[in-house]
């Protein structure tokens, strides 16, 4: 199956993982490992094709499968990093800028 790789992945994951000086070949061949390697753990939404979430060596990832060729769509990055990203959407956002943490009763 032929792999291919999306910027948008290449720039999440710099910013997701911490990694802005790793030059862009390793960082496709780290994503693309991931994708031969990993185990799927969810199904994502999509008109187009099969759409997975991919899991190896504490990085998600998001796969889209069309005919016969991977489009990694974005990286999803760490375990800590998406415990935090879960924990900001109980907050309210105004403008970009966390107010407060919502309240549900």
């Amino acid at each position: 199956m032929n792999i291919s790789v999306t910027k948008h992945a290449i720039k999440r994951y710099r910013q997701r993982l911490f990694d802005y000086y790793s030059p862009n070949e390793k960082i496709i061949a780290s994503l693309k490992e991931i994708v031969n390697k990993g185990k799927r753990t969810a199904e994502r939404p999509s008109n187009v094709g099969e759409c997975v979430e991919i899991y190896y060596r504490g990085v998600y990832i998001v796969l889209l499968y069309v005919s016969d060729e991977g489009i990694i769509i974005t990286c999803l990055g760490d375990k800590s990093y998406r415990k935090w990203v879960k924990k900001q959407d109980g907050n309210v956002r105004l403008g970009g800028r966390v107010l407060y943490p919502e309240i549900v009763c």
